[in-house]
């Protein structure tokens, strides 16, 4: 394959994925996903906890 097969090939995985992306920005659950992982981090900060700690906890609950 030349070097620029290479390149286009490289190119259009690359729009395949960013489309996938973009896709993947509007859907729902994973904004729902993103926001619960964002106030997680802030409550294991706030408490000064590690995700170690956070899964000690549930472990034992």
């Amino acid at each position: 394959m030349s070097k620029l097969s290479e390149f286009r090939a490289a190119e259009r995985k690359l729009a395949q994925q960013l489309a996938q992306l973009e896709a993947m920005k509007q859907d729902a659950g994973l904004k729902q996903e993103l926001a619960f992982n964002d106030e997680l981090k802030a409550l294991m900060k706030a408490y000064g906890m590690s995700a170690r700690d956070v899964l000690e906890i549930l472990r034992t609950s």
